[in-house]
């Protein structure tokens, strides 16, 4: 058997895990080792797992690969609040031959003791907001379990490499829509939050969606309660329709509901993503909308300006404009805060990831 023919090890759910081992004649408990191994120390060989008997590290090695994504590139930013990483597809990576489908993008943002992973899910997407460079790409295709959790081990690589702590946070926020590639989203997710691997709880987890309302359904049955992110960016439905095509089939007034639903649901304000583009949708008259559009709702909503690079030809708004339209909406009872871009300078922030074979700089 060929390296490459070897079967990842971190392309397993959970379960299966647990059943390729034990239909090997290894004893329960060998997952856990092995996912300790994997995830919490990052090995990429089965060699120095000092807790395993030799006879079945030489059985597992020779069905299975723990190869690591090649890191492409990594560039960090110069207010040293975030690091952008660019990663090889899984088949390029354990094959050097193989033609690779892309380059996987994602970041890791610094907040005082906070470190956030932003994870992709796909490469490029379906939904073609007009806004977002990933969009542009159009839908090449879905994430392996293996791709999404490689990102996560080689950004807590990164971490080691500059004895920083690992990562704290988990926003599903990078390349394509998560919940479109839901199968493996879940068992991403479930391998994140398990305490033999990553320990990040639910609280510290966010998902983002453009608003696939069947989807938000579908995680609401799932009955857990990690933080869901909207990405609204207008106050009516021509407007939406406009730069989020998706919307012609959801429009606002289903996806808040379904907002509203998850809420109840999993006891966690829904937060709502509103990229703005001054003179368009931070108007008075938007203020008077959201207002009426979001009443009762219990949410948060985060005022970003459009980024240079992401796909729509619009000046970023000052910050004084960010500030104010978010002020203007806090006056009518709303839970709105400008978030800050970071990442902008190494085109690391919301809508600039476009799959990139070397890092960028906004310009």
């Amino acid at each position: 058997m060929t390296n490459n023919t070897l079967l990842s090890l971190k392309n397993l759910p959970i379960p299966r895990l647990s059943e390729q081992l034990q239909s090997l004649g290894e004893p329960k408990y060998r997952a856990s080792q092995l996912m300790k191994w994997m995830y919490q120390k990052r090995l990429d060989s089965f060699d120095t797992m000092n807790n395993i008997p030799k006879t079945s590290k030489s059985l597992l090695s020779g069905k299975y690969s723990l190869k690591k994504l090649n890191r492409i590139f990594c560039a960090e930013s110069k207010h040293k609040d975030a690091v952008k990483f660019g990663f090889e597809t899984a088949e390029a990576s354990a094959d050097a031959s193989a033609s690779a489908s892309g380059t996987i993008e994602s970041v890791l943002l610094i907040d005082g003791e906070r470190r956030t992973a932003c994870l992709s899910s796909q490469l490029g997407c379906a939904l073609g907001c007009v806004f977002c460079a990933t969009g542009k790409m159009g839908f090449i295709r879905n994430l392996s379990q293996e791709e999404i959790l490689g990102q996560l081990i080689g950004i807590n690589d990164y971490c080691a490499e500059h004895q920083d702590k690992t990562v704290t946070n988990i926003v599903f926020m990078g390349m394509g829509e998560a919940l479109a590639n839901f199968d493996a989203f879940l068992s991403s997710l479930q391998i994140i939050m398990h305490e033999d691997a990553f320990t990040i709880g639910a609280r510290r987890i966010t998902v983002s969606t453009a608003g696939v309302v069947p989807s938000i359904e579908r995680l609401m049955a799932q009955d857990l309660t990690i933080g869901l992110a909207i990405s609204l960016n207008a106050y009516n439905n021509p407007q939406r329709d406009r730069i989020m095509p998706i919307n012609k089939k959801y429009p606002i007034e289903a996806l808040v509901e379904a907002a509203r639903r998850y809420e109840k649901k999993t006891n966690r304000p829904v937060t709502f993503e509103y990229v703005v583009v001054e003179g368009d949708n931070d108007t008075p008259e938007a203020v008077k909308a959201l207002t009426r559009l979001l009443k009762g709702v219990e949410c948060k909503i985060n005022v970003i300006p459009v980024n240079p690079g992401a796909g729509l030809l619009a000046p970023s708004p000052s910050e004084k404009r960010l500030q104010d339209f978010a002020d203007a909406l806090f006056r009518q009872g709303l839970a709105a805060t400008v978030r800050k871009s970071r990442g902008r300078d190494i085109c690391g922030a919301c809508g600039q990831l476009g799959g990139l074979k070397r890092p960028c700089a906004s310009t």
